[in-house]
C-alpha cells in the first residue's frame, strides 16, 4: 500500500503521457504493470477511491460481529437492485450506487449491472475461476455456423495465457482436454468428500469433473513473495476482500509492481467523460475528467490510449466520445459498436442434501472457496451434439458448508428440534449451478439513453436492451436436468430443481459491445484490441470479445491485455501511433 500511496501524485494537465490508461481493475491493472515496466510513463485514471485493505476489507469478521449478522439493515438491499444477491453488509464499499450511476433498460427486458468502482475494480471480489479459451470458443463460428469467428486462434494467444497465469497465481491440474486447454499452475485445492461423490456420479453419465482452476495461491513463488502475496489459509470469505493477498487483485498483484517502477501517476476519484479528440489526425489526444468529489472539470493528454473501464463503461465513453471525425462515437463508423451484448447465464441447477454425511464433524476443508467445475461436454463434435441447442455449458458448485447455514431454509419444525437438525444437515448440502454461453446477437445491445438521463456528474447514461433467446433457454432446460441426474447418481437425496435463468447481468461477465474481427466494417477493434477508426486507442477489457463461451473471461481479458501492450510499445516506439 505504501508504493500505491506514493502513486498518488497529482496529475499534470500540461505533460504528454505515454499511455493514459481509464480503470485500474483486471485489465487497467494489468495494463499499467506492463506498460511501465517496458520504461512508458503511464497515468492511470480511477473513478472511484482507494480502499486501505487493513481497514476496508473484512476478510477475519464474522457475521456475530455485524449488527445485523451481515446481512445488513432491514430494506437496504431493495433500495439498488445490484445489491440483492451479489453484495453483504462487509462488501458494500466495493459496489457503485444506482441512485449516483444509474442506467436505462428497455421495458419488460431487465438488465442487472453490476459495478465497482474503486481502485482494483471488481478484482477484490471476484470469483477467481481462471480458464482458458480454446478453438471451439475462438472458432465456433467454423464450427457450428453461427455469427463470426475471432480474429486469434488459440495458438496466438497461449504464451499470453501462460505470462498471466504465472504472474496471478493459478492452482489447478493439467486434465488433458483439448477443449479446455491446460496451463502453468501452482498445486491444486483439493475436492472435499462430498465433491468426490460428485465426481463419481458425473462419471457415471460420461461427464468429466474436475478440479477448479483459481488465482488463489496455493504456493508462493518468488514473483508473489516479492510484493508480500501469501498462501490461501481458507478463511472462505474472499467476497469480503482479502488482505493477505492469496486471491489475484489489482491491489496485491499488478498495481504494486506498476507503482515500483516509478513510472505510474495514479489518479483516483477521476471519473472521465469522454476523449478528446484531434480533429486534424481524427486520433485521441486527451481525456476530459470531471472530479467526484469536487466536481472540478480537467484534461489531461497522451500519446495513446487504454480504455478498461469494464464491458459497458468502456463503451459508454467510447460512445460519448462524439466529433465531427466520430459522430458516431470513437469506434462507431462501422455501425456495431454497442452491439453484440452477452452474460453468462445461471439459475438452473439442482441441490440436495448427501444423507451419508449427515450429523459429521466440520472440517477444515470446508473453508475452501473453490468447489468443483464441470467442463462444458454438450457439442464439442457430432458424437455430443444437441439436437436444440448450439454452443454449452458447464457446472460449478460443491459439497461444503458456509458461514450460514442455508439448509434451514428448507429445514422443518420449530425449536430445539429445528436447532437439531439444522446442525444435522449442515453438513451434507450439495449443488450444481449452470455457467452457460449466452449467443452473440445484433438485436442485443447498449446505447446512450435517448431521453438524455444522466449520472450524478453530468454523464450520458446507457440504455440497455437484451434478452435471451430460445437456444439459451433450451440449455437451461438440459442443465436443470443434468445437474438432478448427476446429484441423483452422486447418492444425493431431495433435490430440488432450479429452472429459472438469472437475469442478463446477474452473472457479472457482461461481453461484448466493442468486438474485434478482420474486417473493420464489421467490428470495432482489430486483432491487438486496437481501434480501426482511431489507432491510438486500445479497448483491453471484455468489450473486445467476439462470443462468450462458457467460461469465466477474465484470464482471457488479462492474456489479450498484455499481448494489447506489447504491441502498443512497439508500434509507440516505432512512432506509428
Amino acid at each position: 500500500m505504501q508504493a500505491l500511496q506514493a502513486a498518488l501524485k497529482p496529475a499534470s494537465s500540461k505533460k504528454v503521457y505515454d499511455v493514459i490508461i481509464i480503470g485500474s481493475g483486471a485489465s487497467g491493472g494489468m495494463a499499467a504493470k506492463e506498460l511501465t515496466e517496458r520504461g512508458l510513463d503511464v497515468l492511470v485514471l480511477e473513478a472511484g477511491p482507494l480502499l486501505d485493505p487493513e481497514r476496508d476489507f473484512a476478510m477475519n469478521k464474522n457475521t456475530w460481529e455485524s449488527m445485523y449478522r451481515g446481512f445488513g439493515p432491514p430494506g437496504w438491499k431493495q433500495k439498488e437492485q445490484w445489491m440483492e444477491d451479489t453484495a453483504g453488509d462487509f462488501s458494500r464499499s466495493f459496489y457503485v450506487s444506482d441512485t449516483e450511476h444509474p442506467y436505462t433498460t428497455e421495458p419488460g427486458k431487465p438488465f442487472l449491472w453490476v459495478r465497482a468502482r474503486v481502485v482494483g475494480g471488481k478484482t477484490l471480489h471476484w470469483g477467481r475461476l481462471s480458464w482458458r479459451f480454446s478453438d471451439l470458443d475462438f472458432k465456433a463460428a467454423s464450427h457450428d455456423g453461427f455469427d463470426g469467428d475471432w480474429p486469434i486462434d488459440y495458438k496466438e494467444i497461449a504464451p499470453y495465457y501462460d505470462k498471466a497465469e504465472e504472474w496471478i497465481g493459478v492452482s489447478g491440474n493439467n486434465d488433458g482436454l483439448w477443449w479446455q486447454p491446460d496451463g502453468k499452475y501452482l498445486p491444486p485445492i483439493a475436492l472435499t468428500c462430498g465433491e468426490q461423490l460428485l465426481k463419481k456420479g458425473a462419471a457415471k453419465l460420461n461427464i468429466k469433473l474436475i478440479q477448479p482452476r483459481v488465482a488463489m495461491l496455493t504456493a508462493v513463488k518468488p514473483q508473489h513473495a516479492k510484493y508480500g502475496r501469501a498462501k490461501c489459509h481458507y478463511c472462505g470469505s474472499c467476497g469480503n476482500g482479502c488482505t493477505v493477498g492469496a486471491m489475484f487483485n489489482s491491489l496485491s498483484s499488478t498495481l504494486p509492481v506498476a507503482a515500483a517502477t516509478r513510472k505510474m501517476t495514479l489518479r483516483t476519484n477521476s471519473i472521465v467523460r469522454h476523449l478528446i479528440v484531434d480533429e486534424n489526425t481524427g486520433k485521441a489526444k486527451g481525456v476530459a475528467v470531471v472530479d467526484r468529489q469536487s466536481h472540478q472539470e480537467m484534461e489531461f493528454f497522451g500519446k495513446a490510449f487504454i480504455v478498461a473501464g469494464s464491458t459497458l463503461e468502456s463503451t459508454r465513453l467510447l460512445l460519448n466520445s462524439k466529433s465531427p471525425k466520430h459522430p458516431n462515437g470513437i469506434g462507431g463508423s462501422s455501425g456495431v459498436l454497442g452491439r453484440y451484448l452477452v452474460d453468462h447465464f445461471g439459475g438452473t441447477g439442482a441441490s440436495g442434501v448427501l444423507p451419508m454425511f449427515a450429523g459429521r464433524d466440520t472440517v477444515n476443508e470446508d473453508g475452501k472457496s473453490s468447489g468443483i467445475f464441470i467442463p462444458r461436454f454438450r457439442n464439442l463434435d457430432q458424437t455430443t451434439k444437441h439436437p436444440k441447442f448450439l454452443r454449452g455449458y458447464g457446472f460449478e458448485g460443491g459439497s461444503a458448508i458456509g458461514r450460514f447455514p442455508g439448509v434451514a431454509y428448507r429445514t422443518p419444525g420449530f425449536g430445539s428440534e429445528f436447532k437439531r437438525q439444522v446442525r444435522r444437515w449442515y453438513v451434507a448440502p450439495v449443488g450444481l449451478t449452470t455457467r452457460a454461453h449466452m449467443l452473440s446477437r445484433y438485436e442485443n445491445f447498449v446505447e446512450i439513453d435517448p431521453g438524455g438521463v444522466v449520472d450524478a456528474w453530468g454523464v450520458p447514461v446507457l440504455r440497455v436492451h437484451i434478452q435471451h433467446s430460445d437456444n439459451e433457454r433450451e440449455m437451461g432446460k438440459d442443465a436443470a436436468e443434468t445437474a438432478a441426474q448427476i446429484l441423483k447418481e452422486a447418492g444425493a437425496e431431495e433435490i430440488g430443481i432450479s429452472r429459472q435463468l438469472t437475469v442478463p447481468g446477474r452473472i457479472i461477465h457482461e461481453l461484448g459491445t466493442a468486438r474485434m474481427g478482420s474486417d473493420p466494417k464489421t467490428s470495432v477493434l482489430n486483432k491487438w484490441n486496437q481501434v480501426w477508426d482511431a489507432k491510438n486507442v486500445f479497448v483491453t477489457d471484455g468489450a473486445a470479445f467476439v462470443g462468450a463461451a462458457n467460461q469465466n473471461p477474465t484470464l482471457t481479458i488479462l492474456a489479450l491485455t498484455i499481448r494489447a501492450c506489447e504491441y502498443l510499445t512497439d508500434e509507440l516506439k516505432r512512432g506509428n501511433l
